[in-house]
């Protein structure tokens, strides 16, 4: 009798591992995109062969995308804010060293399509502009066709960093419309834009906090924010002017700056609604 229950119970732990092997097996396993940086993906959008986006510097193209980076830049065409021509960059004409602005509210795009569907187009090579086109050529007025394309991302990046700039566009990428309000006068590339109400709805008094505390923030640009002066401007008046940029930069950096602003991707919509609406108060932090 012994014998039958130890066989049984031999059986039965058999059993269990066996079972418990098998669910273990059968876990979804982490797709390419899961394990896709939104950080990394924020700072390819700016300048993808960046040195802080971990791009080989010794890649030998470097050199054509430095001579011709407003070719190359994914914010040249679609803007910091993500929507392109009807957005800041309204009034951003094209020129010999600029290409047009996209017609895309990328923004949107990101959001209605999914993430499969947006690698998927950005590994395309239809109607894409080949490494080797010469850009020195590029002209507005007679000769923009191939300029203004999309470059052959396939030729240039990894699948791993085509979705890290996926997972920036489907999760790190904000709402402008919820960071300020913009009042946007005539079409592209002759109309204009203005910025008002920025925070909206945040808190100033947890933005000034949060700037105050923050060595990324006062630390480098001062209690008022009058150091380290931006295009000859202080951060307030910077933001001010700016604020479809500087919500990019906050979160993901200003590339190449001495010393080094990394940018805080985690910073949620919410913080960086009070920053700007701190960043807002001239008495605070004049111009």
């Amino acid at each position: 009798m012994k014998h039958w229950i130890s066989v049984l119970l031999t059986m039965l732990v058999s059993f269990l591992l066996i079972t418990g092997c098998d669910k273990k097996s059968t876990r979804p396993q982490p797709t390419a995109y899961d394990n896709a940086s939104v950080f990394t993906g924020g700072i390819m959008y700016d300048k993808f062969w960046s040195e802080e986006a971990g791009f080989d510097q010794n890649d030998t193209n470097i050199a054509k995308f430095d001579a011709y980076s407003d070719f190359f830049r994914c914010k040249q065409c679609h803007a910091w804010d993500l929507l392109g021509r009807s957005g800041s960059y309204i009034n951003r004409a094209p020129k010999t060293t600029r290409p047009s602005v996209a017609d895309l509210n990328l923004y949107q795009t990101a959001q209605a399509k999914s993430a499969q569907e947006l690698f998927d187009e950005m590994k395309s090579t239809t109607d894409r502009r080949d490494i080797s086109y010469d850009l020195s050529t590029y002209d507005p007025a007679t000769n923009f066709t191939v300029g203004d394309q999309m470059p052959n991302f396939s030729q240039i990046l990894t699948d791993e960093q085509i979705w890290d700039i996926v997972k920036f566009l489907k999760e790190g990428a904000l709402d402008v419309s919820q960071l300020y309000d913009a009042t946007y006068t005539g079409t592209y590339p002759t109309g204009s834009v203005s910025y008002s109400n920025l925070g909206r709805d945040g808190n100033a008094t947890n933005g000034a906090t949060y700037f105050g505390s923050n060595l990324k923030c006062a630390g480098c640009h001062g209690a008022e924010g009058t150091f380290r002066e931006l295009e000859n401007m202080s951060l307030g008046g910077f933001t001010r002017s700016k604020p479809n940029e500087v919500q990019h930069k906050i979160r993901y950096g200003a590339l190449g700056s001495v010393p080094k602003m990394a940018g805080d991707s985690t910073l949620s919509l919410t913080q960086v609604k009070d920053l700007y609406k701190a960043l807002a108060d001239t008495a605070n932090f004049p111009d």
